[in-house]
């Protein structure tokens, strides 16, 4: 690298290890990029879709759903500006130039903030479906709109000043990070074995009910809250498949005094993989929720009605 490349480096308060990748071999970087460009388009395409269906589909806007419009706001967010930023960096690193430092901050900043307030969803979700199997009838009364609307308010917020420790730089950041995540993962991983812990003896309560005299609509209503307590593990499974990879990198070259041109590889290359979970949400919601997809469906059929009388 070209001491003006390590000047810049250095004037940056973002220490990143990508600058290693400089004047590497550009095909794991190219495919990377290729990648990221793919993933900005299905999670912009993705979640604006579930978002105009459950503006344009009044029926979807249970109290459940408010927080999945919440976390598809967030994955958004994430089409919209870090794979861009990201794809902004990597493709600084393929030309051999170092990354603008403004960039290099937008980029670690956005991720941070959004990848924190999906984790803090998929934490209130799992969370809001565990009330809702466990309360019956009283969870109408407990978990409102009003509630769920200051919660979502509330998540922001937080998230916005735990982010406030970039300014005391990234080492002291990074430390933070890991014990806040760790923390956020292993309540998430509490919450969502209550669950299927509930969704198991559910099962067993319905299939003791159906031998004796269950009403119709008790137990279309048990049926429906399994399947949607169900629906959340799988939630929280693609959210544990995208992120746990990086989590465990980032610890390992933490960890590590020295980072090889591998550990970054597999670091960026993890990092893609985290970002893709904005991706794999929304198609997850569209095969698993019949509600969401024909009202995709219909949002659409009606935006090409639309277009088609104003042509």
């Amino acid at each position: 690298m070209s001491q003006t490349s390590n000047e810049a480096q250095t004037q940056c308060f973002i220490e990143t290890p990508i600058v290693i990748l400089i004047g590497e071999q550009n095909t794991p970087l190219v495919f990377n990029i290729l990648a990221n460009i793919l993933l900005t388009f299905t999670a912009v395409l993705g979640n604006v879709s579930i978002l105009f269906s459950f503006v344009f589909v009044p029926s979807l806007r249970s109290i459940s759903n408010y927080l999945i419009f919440g976390l598809a706001l967030t994955d958004l967010g994430v089409g919209l500006i870090v794979h861009p930023l990201y794809i902004h960096v990597l493709l600084c690193v393929y030309n051999n130039r170092v990354p603008p430092c403004s960039v290099l901050a937008a980029y670690s900043i956005a991720t941070s903030f959004l990848s924190g307030i999906s984790l803090l969803y998929i934490t209130i979700i799992g969370l809001d479906r565990y009330l809702a199997i466990k309360l019956h009838l009283r969870y109408r009364i407990l978990v409102t709109e009003k509630r769920v609307g200051v919660t979502q308010i509330a998540l922001w917020l937080i998230n916005f000043l735990l982010n406030l420790v970039w300014l005391k730089g990234f080492r002291v950041y990074s430390t933070f990070a890991a014990v806040v995540v760790s923390i956020s993962l292993v309540v998430t991983f509490f919450v969502y074995a209550k669950v299927y812990q509930v969704v198991k003896r559910h099962r067993v309560h319905i299939q003791d009910q159906m031998e004796s005299q269950m009403s119709q609509f008790e137990n279309f209503r048990s049926k429906r809250l399994r399947r949607s307590a169900i629906n959340t593990l799988y939630v929280f499974f693609i959210f544990l498949l995208c992120y746990l990879p990086f989590c465990v990198i980032t610890v390992l070259n933490n960890i590590s005094n020295s980072l090889s041109k591998t550990n970054v590889l597999a670091f960026e290359f993890s990092a893609t993989l985290m970002l893709s979970n904005s991706s794999l949400n929304p198609i997850m919601y569209c095969i698993r929720l019949s509600g969401f997809r024909t009202a995709i469906k219909k949002t659409y059929r009606r935006m090409l009605c639309l277009k088609i009388s104003y042509a």
